[in-house]
């Protein structure tokens, strides 16, 4: 700026001309909550001037990152931060623009948007339109569902569906969990999916034939379908439908038959489509008729046959029926077998075996050589061995079974599996005839290579009837053979001996056996019996109802057997209206190994009917509250162990052990939910940001409940999760608050339960002497919501203030983070750091967020403190804050020196400053120069100028900067016609008088001045007036204004006879003027044109003698840039500038033309005598020197 002086004085003065313009006039900004914003506006000066400056904001939050420009075009970068502020709030301020151009405000407007969500449907401002959205656009109503800013329309009534979301969104992203939210809030309807067709037939279809299964949607919203088959011959095109897939409300499902998994006959499958709320089937059946149906059916007539032989046999064997009905029945069969087919050597081979059984010897023959003579056809080692064992029963020699049965021992060596075959061999071969225990071995081994038939279990069963002692232990085919005994009723008593004894033995439960038993105590009720039962379900842990009725007969008994009353508490089912046995009841009386649940109801029934059997419950009591006590150290609650807690907790259990317990058993409630695949609760708080999550077990769970502003939801295995109050029941067990206040001072780090006892299940109440320590607790804990934190926060630093606890309020202030602080409660933060003295904090807080909102007051204090203590000469901050203050006119006498001293604004702003400090006798030297300085830099007025001036000249001015303003005053004066004071006339004097060069536009303005205001010349005025009209005459200088001097001074009456026109122009243009004199009333030729005479800025004149009768027209025209533009016009005679004028030859002319004009010829006569002997008197007196 010390530049602007040296240009003054050089004579490049300022004009009123400014010539930048800016990109934005006004700049206005909508931003979210939180957001920073970087942008930048463009300063355009003109192109072949040097344009530059500086550029400031009003505002801290706004940042100007281009502080400084210059050229004739320059980007400007600001940089604002939202911080702080919130929804709805406005931010003034203005870019300060001080260049040699001028000074500029370039406002800008901040505005923190009240958002809605914007959408294809218009804007998103509530839950209801949301659903709107979901109707008409599912797709973009997942996805603004998810979007971040979603949680902006929960306000008014639709702030309470905010758990819930919250708690959706917890989960992974699927469309289920919109579709879930909006039946949470009443706002749709589940859809209901439909089949046209619940069965399909097909028959007979061609390899991957299409078929198609239409499903039919009614509703809108979450559409999407998993599809499940059963069937290998199903083949999809698709695993899921959605909701694109559906075309209208309609889905045909395209799905495929495969013919390789297809097998004669009917084939059964089904495809299932299922999500969260609905499960269809369809079952699909494809019946394959093969060209070779007919044979098809005579392999299933011959099947059925056989069976129906097998099931005659195993009745004869098992002595169900007679030999002679045996025989009946299955010679009618076997001629069944042989009409269907008469070429099956296996019917035929039945048939010989029949007439051999009924000793019709040739006939069997005949019969077994014609099938002979089929079998060679085709080999069947087990037909083959067959028929060798039908010979050997037709010839009985030794020899011939003995080499039957080593022709048969050698195809069964190679065919080991087929127990056909070894069955044939236990009637061959005299090894197995004669050792039961062989005949048992082949029968397991056959057992073990995977035979299931009835007829090895037949042969088994009776080897053990014939031989007992074969029963030596029960693995699979001992057990196996025994369950088939079992179920056809065939087991005797000496057999149910052996297998009780065996069973005690054994030392792992299993089903088979445990079926076993029971037949056998079905066929014999007997006590031993009984006992193995129980054993056999007490080493399996069995405890089911079913299990439940054996202990209990094993009670009524008295067997004793380990642990019997123990699973017969536990098999109990736990209903109210059960009853106990008073011998089990007696049996626990002194200790007790159930588990908790069982324990807990054992103990509740002793209670409950302590009236029934008193003697019984002082034997139980002291266990009853060891039990109590233990329970709630665990944490453990049920609804059994609620109503012990409800009827025997005291004030005596509860110490700092019992306390951390009793923390969550107080608040345990009872969760039942409705579907079977929900594997986990998860709780919701409103006043914590974090989620709790509970497994699921059996459909129930025991969760710990604190207050009521809590959303539950349920999620399933697959990750879906329900929020809807239909999908659970939650039963309350006990009421806290008798206990509540007992355990809290043995309690902390639950915040949970902090939260409670500041609210009490309803909102955070009013800080006081008793819940303070809770509150402070909830403020520390990462686990509370930011909000409640903050909300704490401002109430214990009021009840800190309020009661006079300072020392605490000055502990929590100190730690104090501005994060920690809603942005409301800010300033008020700000406040009580300054009452209790925090200046530095707090100052740093200010700096953080800026100053908008902290009282005017309580800024001059913390300023002014600050100031005190620290150098803040270069600090923005605290220029900011404390020209904030003052402009609010809150300031005191530091604050004042501070901003005289450092403060750069508008010439304006400190300006103001300059008038405050005045008014408190402040040295204001500095400022007053700053001002004046860059006054002459920008061109800038102010109306105090020359008082700051007179201000700055008594403290001392320096030599360059008054001669400078006092130049540029008298421009203003002389130039642009403004005012002018006394002072800088005055002053003009002084510089004279101390031998200093005075700058020219100061003596044009100092003769200017009292030619307009005579009466206050004065000797020395008249003679500084001398000095300079002689020098301005020095310099060919003159104007107007010159003729008020011509009566009074001697040499000034040169312009006694002229007339002077004068007209200003632009800067950096021309007048010219265009004129024509007319005497006696007629011109004389054309308008003659001449350039007026530049004097000093842009002051034209041009002088003209008139005599009178004579006319002057003329009009002025300035040139810019080559082209003329008429500007002014005129016309003057003698008569508009007559006046007092002294004898001279002008006045003497001018009365001989006066004189002619009015015929008046004899006085022009004498006035032309006159005229020419002065004229001689002259020349001949006066000769030049």
């Amino acid at each position: 700026m010390q530049d602007a002086v040296k240009r003054i004085l050089e004579g490049n003065f300022n004009n009123d001309i400014h010539a930048l313009d800016f990109s934005s006039p006004v700049i206005e900004l909508t931003l979210r909550e939180g957001e920073d914003y970087e942008g930048s506006f463009t300063i355009f000066g003109q192109e072949n001037e040097l344009t530059e400056g500086s550029v400031s904001s009003s505002r801290l939050r706004m940042q100007c990152m281009t502080d400084q420009f210059s050229g004739p075009q320059e980007e400007i970068l600001y940089y604002f931060d939202a911080s702080g502020m919130t929804e709805g709030e406005t931010l003034r301020g203005e870019f300060r623009v001080i260049s040699n151009q001028g000074e500029y405000y370039v406002p800008y407007i901040v505005t923190i948007a009240s958002d809605s969500l914007e959408s294809g449907i218009g804007k998103i401002k509530n839950l209801f339109h949301f659903a709107n959205l979901a109707r008409t656009n599912w797709e973009e109503a997942v996805n603004l569902f998810y979007a971040k800013d979603f949680e902006r329309v929960f306000g008014g009534v639709d702030k309470q569906y905010y758990g819930a979301y919250k708690g959706l969104l917890g989960g992974s992203r699927r469309e289920q969990n919109v579709e879930e939210f909006l039946l949470q809030i009443k706002k749709k309807q589940r859809i209901e999916f439909l089949l046209e067709e619940s069965e399909i037939r097909i028959e007979n279809p061609e390899d991957m034939a299409y078929c198609r299964l239409v499903i039919n949607r009614n509703g809108w919203g979450y559409s999407e379908l998993n599809i499940s088959l059963q069937g290998e011959f199903l083949v999809l095109e698709k695993e899921i439908i959605r909701d694109e897939d559906f075309l209208g409300n309609c889905y045909r499902l395209p799905f495929y038959v495969s013919q390789k998994g297809l097998h004669a006959g009917r084939n059964y499958g089904s495809i299932q489509l299922y999500n969260p709320y609905v499960s269809l089937k369809a079952d699909i059946i494809v019946i394959n008729r093969p060209v070779t149906a007919k044979i098809s059916g005579i392999r299933r007539q011959k099947k059925h046959t056989i069976m129906e032989l097998m099931q005659y046999y195993e009745a004869f064997r098992t002595k169900k029926i007679s030999a002679a009905s045996w025989m009946k029945e299955t010679g009618e069969l076997v001629d069944a077998l042989i009409q269907v087919d008469e070429r099956d050597p296996a019917s035929k081979l039945f048939q010989v075996q029949l007439l051999i059984t009924m000793e019709r010897d040739n006939e069997a023959q005949w019969i077994l050589d014609q099938t002979s003579a089929m079998m060679e056809e085709s080999f069947d080692p087990a037909l083959y061995c067959y028929k060798l064992y039908l010979t050997t029963l037709l010839n009985r020699q030794e020899n011939y079974i003995d080499e039957v049965a080593g022709q048969v021992e050698r195809i069964f060596a190679q065919n080991s599996d087929n127990w056909r075959i070894a069955w044939l061999l236990l009637y061959l071969a005299d090894d197995y005839t004669r050792s039961p225990s062989r005949k048992w071995l082949i029968l397991e081994e056959q057992f073990k290579q995977g035979c299931k038939s009835p007829v090895i279990y037949i042969e088994a069963w009776n080897l053990l009837l014939a031989n007992p002692s074969l029963l030596m232990r029960l693995d699979a085919f001992e057990l196996q053979v025994l369950s088939y005994a079992a179920k056809r009723e065939l087991l005797t008593s000496g057999m149910i001996d052996q297998i009780v004894y065996l069973a005690q033995k054994q030392k792992n439960y299993t089903k088979r056996l445990f079926f076993i038993l029971k037949e056998c105590y079905k066929a014999v009720p007997a006590d031993e019996v009984l006992l193995a039962i129980c054993t056999l379900l007490i080493k399996g842990n069995i405890t089911d109802e079913n299990a439940f009725s054996w202990y209990e007969k094993g009670i009524e008994k008295e067997l004793k057997i380990t642990r019997l009353y123990e699973y017969y508490m536990m098999s109990l089912r736990l209903r109210d209206d059960c009853v106990i046995p008073k011998i089990v009841l007696m049996y626990f009386a002194f200790d007790s190994s159930l588990d908790s649940l069982h324990n807990s109801f054992l103990y509740a029934y002793v209670y409950r009917n302590k009236e029934q059997f008193p003697e019984l419950y002082q034997s139980y009591r002291e266990q009853i509250e060891r039990f109590v006590v233990f329970q709630i150290i665990k944490g453990k609650s049920n609804r059994y162990l609620a109503y012990l807690y409800k009827n025997l907790l005291t004030q005596m259990m509860i110490t700092e052990e019992t306390a951390k317990g009793l923390i969550t058993v107080l608040f345990i409630q009872h969760l039942t939910v409705i579907r079977e695949d929900i594997k986990k609760v998860i709780l919701i708080y409103e006043k914590e940001c974090q989620e709790t999550v509970y497994p699921v077990s059996g459909k129930e769970a025991y969760i710990p409940v604190y207050g009521n502003d809590f959303q539950l939801l349920l999620e399933d295995g697959r990750g879906n999760r329900y929020c809807r109050q239909e999908e659970y029941i939650l039963e309350r067990l006990l009421l806290p608050d008798k206990y509540a206040a007992m355990i809290a001072p043995y309690v902390s780090g639950c915040v949970h339960f902090d939260l409670w006892l500041c609210e009490r299940g309803r909102e955070i109440g009013v800080v006081n002497s008793e819940n303070v320590e809770y509150m402070k607790r909830v403020a520390a804990s990462d686990q509370a919501a930011v909000l409640v934190k903050q909300e704490i926060r401002m109430k214990l630093i009021h009840f800190f203030y309020d009661n006079d606890r300072m020392n605490e309020l000055d502990d929590y202030l100190r730690e104090l983070k501005p994060e920690q602080v809603e942005n409301s409660s800010f300033t008020e933060v700000v406040r009580f750091m300054v009452i209790r003295g925090m200046y530095e904090k707090a100052y740093q807080w200010i700096k953080m967020r800026g100053g908008e909102g902290v009282e005017a007051k309580l800024l001059v204090r913390l300023c002014s403190r600050l100031l005190l203590m620290e150098d803040f000469s270069e600090d923005r901050t605290m220029k900011q804050l404390a020209f904030m203050a003052f402009k609010a006119g809150k300031y005191d006498e530091r604050l004042l020196e501070y901003l005289c001293t450092h403060f750069r604004g508008t010439s304006k702003e400190m300006r103001d400053i300059w008038k405050a400090a005045e008014a408190f006798g402040i040295d204001t030297y500095g400022l007053c120069e700053r001002i004046l300085v860059q006054l002459l830099y920008t061109g800038a007025y102010v109306g105090e100028r020359e008082q700051i001036f007179k201000s700055y000249v008594c403290g001392g001015a320096k030599t360059e900067i008054e001669l400078a303003v006092l130049a540029q005053c008298a421009y203003d004066y002389f130039v642009k016609d403004k005012l002018i004071d006394e002072f800088v006339l005055e002053d003009a004097q002084k510089v004279v008088e101390r031998r200093e060069e005075l700058p020219f536009v100061c003596k044009l303005a100092y003769t200017k001045y009292y030619a307009e205001n005579k009466k206050q010349i004065n000797e020395v005025v008249s003679h500084y007036l001398l000095l300079f009209l002689r020098q301005i005459l020095s310099h060919n200088k003159y104007f107007p204004y010159f003729l008020e001097y011509v009566d009074n001074v001697a040499f000034m009456r040169t312009f006694m006879d002229k007339t002077m026109i004068e007209y200003r122009v632009r800067e950096g243009n021309k007048a010219m003027i265009h004129y024509l004199i007319e005497r006696d009333g007629e011109s004389e030729g054309e308008y003659i044109k001449e350039e007026m005479q530049n004097m000093f800025g842009g002051v034209c004149v041009k002088q003209f003698i008139l005599f009178f009768g004579e006319r002057l027209q003329y009009y002025i025209a300035e040139v810019e840039e080559g082209k003329e533009s008429l500007t002014e016009s005129g016309t003057l005679s003698h008569s508009d500038t007559e006046r007092d004028e002294r004898e001279s030859r002008y006045t003497m002319l001018n009365d001989i033309s006066i004189g002619r004009n009015l015929h008046d010829y004899d006085t022009m006569e004498n006035l032309l005598y006159e005229y020419f002997e002065q004229d001689h008197v002259i020349k001949e007196l006066f000769h030049m020197l």
